[in-house]
């Protein structure tokens, strides 16, 4: 059996030698490092399980067209990615509990029900800040959005992008009344990709009941170049710690990355990767498959956007297509090779 802590030393270690390399140093916008979180759910099974493995309740149809409730056992995990404009890489992932394999004083607190997406968050961007002292900045959608995660952000002494989607809670609420009847604070047009962005911003904001400090609101309203009387689409952004000195139009750019996560890493794991195969019906032992694929992955992308210095959002809208060239170019090679690539003599 492989041990889950051996294969991740593998992963980590060559983030961190990336680092001491210098790869990271410029960082990203205004040479900040960026780490994105978001849920991952990549296997489900409908009779195969493992102590690790959540359980629903799903309704599907029968094959008389009847309606029934099914018992799913899934695997879902928390992952954390380094986003960069060349580069992403994953640092880190924590798999969503059951609540059998909760730690007592949460079973305690919540009874018996399983651990939650925010809650596995947590527990991962602690040992991540601890593993990688030098990120800065965590990205994350709408369910970070708020106070006691933006306090432990707070507490690790970094900043937070946080995606605010629920017009009703604050702090959006009070932001969206003070930008009403306001014309854009600035505007930004993007020929390279067709777009016209409106921009308010408002900084400053402390009407969070649960975390005490000021939060500052930014929204960036997105237009086509082709239609620019369409209405266009909000991003709205709650921005804490060194992100509050990112400029407006920064801070949507950074909102808007957190999608990395979601198809440079979810999508082409998934796609490209068959990490939605179920290799081992052990949660232990999926959790190592997965860090030796993880240690694969990084690899591969550090080879080829540090080494051939090229990158697939340069090259279209799938952010995946020059590894997929390259996986293609390898395949044909290795075919046409005539001699032995090692002597085993």
């Amino acid at each position: 059996m492989m041990e889950v802590g051996t294969v991740r030393g593998l992963g980590i270690g060559l983030v961190e030698q990336a680092e001491r390399n210098k790869v990271f140093r410029e960082g990203w916008h205004r040479a900040l490092r960026y780490v994105a979180l978001d849920g991952w759910e990549p296997v489900q099974s409908w009779n195969r399980h493992c102590k690790g493995c959540l359980v629903r309740c799903v309704k599907v149809k029968d094959r008389r067209g009847e309606v029934q409730e099914r018992e799913q056992y899934y695997h879902r995990f928390v992952a954390a990615m380094l986003i960069d404009e060349r580069f992403d890489l994953l640092l880190d992932i924590k798999p969503v509990l059951p609540y059998d394999l909760r730690p007592l004083e949460e079973v305690g607190r919540k009874g018996k029900e399983d651990e939650g997406e925010l809650t596995a968050a947590k527990r991962l961007l602690v040992r991540v800040k601890g593993t990688y002292g030098w990120l800065d900045v965590v990205v994350a959608d709408g369910l970070y959005t708020n106070g006691p995660f933006l306090t432990l952000v707070e507490t690790l002494r970094m900043g937070a992008v946080l995606i605010a989607r629920k017009e009703g809670d604050e702090p959006l609420k009070e932001a969206r009344r003070i930008w009403k009847g306001q014309p854009p604070h600035a505007i930004v047009t993007d020929e390279k990709a067709g777009e016209r962005v409106e921009l308010w911003d408002c900084p400053g904001i402390e009407t969070l009941d649960t975390y005490k400090g000021p939060i500052r609101m930014v929204l960036g309203r997105i237009r086509s170049l082709e239609d620019p009387e369409t209405s266009g689409r909000d991003w709205c952004m709650a921005v804490v710690g060194c992100a509050v000195r990112l400029p407006a139009a920064k801070v949507l750019a950074v909102g808007r990355g957190r999608w990395h996560i979601e198809n440079t890493g979810f999508h082409q794991w998934s796609t490209h990767w068959h990490f939605t195969h179920v290799f081992t019906h052990d949660d232990r032992g999926l959790l190592a498959l997965y860090w030796i694929f993880f240690a694969a992955y990084n690899l591969l992308t550090l080879f080829l956007y540090r080494q051939l210095r090229s990158y697939g959002r340069d090259r279209g809208r799938d952010v995946t297509r020059t590894i997929c060239r390259l996986i293609e170019e390898m395949r044909d090679d290795l075919a046409r090779l005539n001699t032995p690539m090692w002597d085993t003599s």
